[in-house]
């Protein structure tokens, strides 16, 4: 089990993110490493407006790539942190954006054809994973595809990494078997596992997992 003491530790999180939203976007935006996962995506989305959900969206890496393959798409950015919104409103063509704690959607309405979450579950304890894939599994239509990806590892690499300013993030790492499970026990139905190497521009070389899913019934 991989639980935190602090009593909003996420909210530091995000705010080391939101300072570095502008250098964010420009070192990660542009990435490739990903576009087959997110092609599969594609694909599981239904033609038309279908509504598209990018929770912990950042400054809109899967946003973007779904507009250029379904202009008609319907898509909203969800993330913490009011600067990388404004980094995905800038960067991708008529998205939506919506401050809100993964942990809590209700804010959200309507449910959504299909959804990536890149990336944010690494930033929750076992508890707030529990909470955000709970969140996650309400707002989408039953058998809609989800892409989760995280960084994998060995838990007792979990704990609070610092950049050159000294501003922290609090990482939570886990094995590939226990991410499947977190998902399974929020109702996902998992089609395929993936792992491959972080970017190399990462600033801490570790293993990507990439779980392609659907909401079960």
């Amino acid at each position: 089990m991989i639980e935190s003491a602090m009593p909003d530790y996420n909210a530091e999180s995000v705010a080391t993110f939101d300072k570095n939203a502008a250098r964010y976007a420009e070192r990660f935006f542009a990435l490739t490493d990903y576009d087959r996962f997110y092609a599969w995506l594609v694909a599981a989305t239904p033609q038309g407006p279908a509504r598209f959900l990018d929770l912990a969206s950042g400054p809109g890496n899967v946003a973007a790539f779904v507009r250029r393959q379904r202009p008609q798409a319907d898509i909203c950015c969800v993330d913490r942190s009011p600067l990388m919104l404004g980094q995905a409103a800038r960067l991708v063509p008529g998205v939506q954006i919506q401050a809100a704690d993964c942990r809590d959607l209700s804010a959200l309405s309507g449910l959504f054809d299909s959804a990536a979450f890149c990336f944010g579950l690494s930033y929750f304890d076992d508890a707030d994973a529990r909470q955000v894939l709970a969140e996650l599994h309400r707002l989408l239509r039953p058998g809609a595809a989800l892409l989760l990806a995280t960084v994998a590892g060995e838990p007792a690499l979990t704990g609070a990494q610092s950049n050159a300013a000294g501003e922290r993030v609090f990482s939570f790492y886990r094995r590939s078997a226990e991410i499947e499970a977190l998902m399974r026990s929020a109702g996902f139905l998992i089609e395929q596992t993936q792992r491959i190497p972080s970017p190399a521009n990462a600033s801490l070389q570790t293993e990507d997992v990439l779980v392609q899913a659907r909401r079960g019934e």
